[in-house]
């Protein structure tokens, strides 16, 4: 009887030692994340991960006819993790919820900028919405990983940032998506519909919430302005074709200085 009584005592301490342990992982277990005013940069777009005044990544957009891109410059020992693919470093396009963390094995440093889309057929982001770029962080001895959620236009020619995070705990696993422990956040809410689509001479925009001063603008695949309409108000906006010609063009909603909202348009004949 004795010896049970010990050999129960010596269980319940390994039981509470071990649900210590979760507890004390789970306490200092800590997701970083920055929501940011959707961003479409001209040219770059200094990515500062852990907010600590030190850019750690840099998204870069620029090139000629034919050969506009967007690249992921890693600074320092930072990484992304993406293929090595015909020559080319090409970072993944993540959906929700896909886990970043060293399962990963491809990761690529400063020394392999990544093209993250090339015209419309080089890379896995051209045309790419609410979609994550892995990312890995070095900072000192420790490694953190996270992600940044961003869209590229059809062709590659533009991209926009919308948020960032990162597991603050060194070596910890993030999902893609995930701002908080045990929540990833939804990206697949609808803020407008556009119907029809395609569509011949006019189409109709219908946004689900009231618009104040609101601007709506259309880029072509080569990430020009061809079309804006400003001071937008109320819920319903009736878009002409005009002057522009068949094809694929990118329907960009801007409300108090604010993106958000981006939408394909095909004009047909």
């Amino acid at each position: 009887m004795k010896t049970k009584i010990i050999f129960l005592k010596k269980v319940s301490s390994l039981c509470f030692i071990l649900l210590l342990f979760i507890f004390n992982n789970k306490l200092y277990a800590q997701i970083i994340y920055t929501d940011i005013p959707d961003a479409t940069p001209n040219a770059t777009y200094s990515l500062d991960l852990n907010n600590d005044t030190i850019v750690d990544f840099i998204i870069h957009f620029g090139g000629s006819a034919g050969t506009i891109g967007v690249i992921c410059y890693p600074q320092n020992n930072n990484a992304y993790s993406g293929d090595f693919t015909s020559g080319t470093y090409l970072p993944w396009a993540l959906s929700t919820s896909n886990t970043i963390c060293a399962s990963l094995a491809t990761w690529y440093d400063s020394n392999n900028p990544g093209t993250m889309g090339l015209g419309a057929s080089t890379g896995y982001w051209p045309g790419a919405t609410n979609k994550y770029l892995a990312l890995k962080l070095i900072v000192g001895s420790n490694t953190y990983y996270g992600w940044a959620r961003l869209d590229l236009l059809e062709m590659s020619g533009s991209f926009t940032i919308k948020d960032y995070a990162f597991e603050s705990t060194p070596n910890t696993c993030i999902q893609a998506g995930q701002t908080s422990l045990g929540n990833i956040e939804n990206t697949t809410k609808s803020i407008f519909s556009v119907f029809p689509n395609p569509f011949i001479t006019t189409t109709t925009i219908q946004s689900f919430s009231h618009l104040k001063n609101a601007n709506l603008t259309i880029y072509n695949s080569f990430g020009k302005m061809v079309t804006q309409v400003t001071n937008v108000s109320g819920q319903t906006v009736a878009l002409s074709r005009e002057n522009l010609s068949s094809g694929i063009y990118f329907l960009r909603l801007a409300d108090e200085n604010k993106i958000i909202a981006q939408e394909k348009l095909i004009i047909i004949d």
